[in-house]
């Protein structure tokens, strides 16, 4: 029986004990039985909350995992995507047997996104200073490069990218920056066989959002050599230094896998979740309109999460933010009211908009519209270029049209 403490970092900067994960060794398919319980001094103290009010609501008892990872999807939130979890497992050499949840988080320690942190009896693989110093963001985008393109870095690089770049989510390669402020961001860095300007591409998309009414984390581009990295500040970091705890929609919502939920599902936890669900849902619709005018086809349910915050839990900022680069055409969440997966017209949102009483939904819907109606002057400010934007410039002006009154 494997044992980890599981460890919150509260906003205003205290840590606490709050649980322990018990999990079995995997059986003869993989699947691994586990369970959690809060701590009995956790459950006391005045600073308590649930890490998962669905799943794990406060109370003492253990709750059992039903799940082959045997850890509660809020846990499986903490630790990286494709690209972050294949370094986890190359830096501590894991063996294929070994390559499951709890031995990840095990590894991933206090290095991970968000609030919890996670200790085992044995040695952690723990690393300190996990953010890398802005100095060193070239070597570390030149290490990611290069593994990305199945060159190995040499043995410096290497270590420089095992400590700052495995952490972070996505299936993208990324690193954990420290300015010389002590800020903490997230830097993006392209892909060998990218066919777009991937980084130039979310900027101005996130300059978009923030124009169309969305809450967006800071960000920028830093120029290394022909390349742009873009910087996102991190969301889950507390003005005190301290942290926010995060939890996806897709552990909220029990789903294993994103392709049958929609929309109205979304609009439904933040009503039961939220600390402050006028706000929220407005916002949520927000994103929704967004998504639809600029086409986001990627809002799947790890892009959208919710940040416990000093009075209880709000959506978090927009990020990840692309327009259709794949031409995937539908979107991975269905949309309200048995619209399906194709982007919906006006008609269709502001029906959304009365059901679930967002105030002056047409309104949102205008503002939108207005915002996407400069998106070729942002893109080049942003410096994409102009065959990209000549190749997006049909479905995007499509979409607006489809969202005019």
């Amino acid at each position: 029986m494997k044992k980890l403490k599981v460890m919150v970092t509260l906003p205003h900067g205290e840590k606490l004990f709050c649980g322990e994960i018990l999990t079995a060794k995997p059986d003869t398919r993989g699947a691994i039985q586990g369970a959690f319980r809060y701590t009995p001094s956790y459950l006391n103290h005045q600073h308590r909350f649930a890490l998962d009010p669905v799943n794990l609501p406060l109370a003492a008892k253990e709750f059992q995992a039903e799940r082959p990872e045997g850890i509660h999807s809020v846990f499986e939130d903490a630790l990286p995507d494709a690209w972050g979890r294949q370094l986890l497992i190359k830096r501590a050499d894991l063996k294929r047997n070994e390559q499951n949840a709890p031995k990840l988080l095990e590894i991933l320690g206090q290095n991970g996104l968000g609030a919890l942190s996670f200790f085992s009896e044995t040695k952690n693989h723990d690393l300190n200073n996990f953010s890398a110093p802005v100095a060193d963001l070239k070597d570390l985008y030149d290490a990611a490069v290069k593994y990305d393109a199945g060159i190995m870095p040499d043995k410096n690089h290497m270590e420089l990218l095992f400590r700052h770049g495995s952490t972070p989510g996505g299936a993208r390669p990324k690193g954990l920056i420290k300015k010389q402020d002590n800020s903490l961001w997230i830097a993006k860095f392209p892909m060998a066989n990218d066919k777009f300007s991937v980084e130039q591409l979310e900027a101005a998309t996130l300059e978009l959002a923030k124009i169309s009414g969305l809450l967006i984390p800071d960000f920028e581009l830093v120029k290394i050599g022909k390349r742009k990295i873009l910087l996102v500040k991190r969301f889950d970091i507390a003005d005190s230094k301290g942290r926010y705890h995060m939890i996806s929609m897709q552990t909220l919502l029990n789903a294993h896998g994103y392709y049958y939920v929609n929309y109205s599902e979304l609009f439904e936890i933040i009503k039961h979740h939220s600390c402050q669900p006028s706000i929220d849902l407005e916002m949520l619709f927000t994103q929704m309109v967004f998504n639809v005018a600029v086409g986001n086809t990627d809002d799947h349910l790890k892009n959208f999460c919710m940040l416990y915050k000093n009075f209880g839990y709000c959506i978090s900022p927009a990020y990840d933010l692309l327009p259709d680069i794949y031409e995937k055409k539908e979107h991975t969440l269905a949309f309200p009211h048995g619209q399906g997966y194709l982007p919906p017209g006006r008609s269709g949102i502001e029906e959304t908009g009365r059901i679930y009483k967002i105030k002056n939904s047409a309104k949102i819907i205008d503002r939108v519209v207005d915002a996407m109606f400069k998106w070729e002057k942002v893109f080049k400010k942003y410096d994409v270029p102009d065959q990209e934007i000549k190749r997006l410039k049909q479905d995007i002006n499509k979409r607006i049209k489809a969202l005019e009154k």
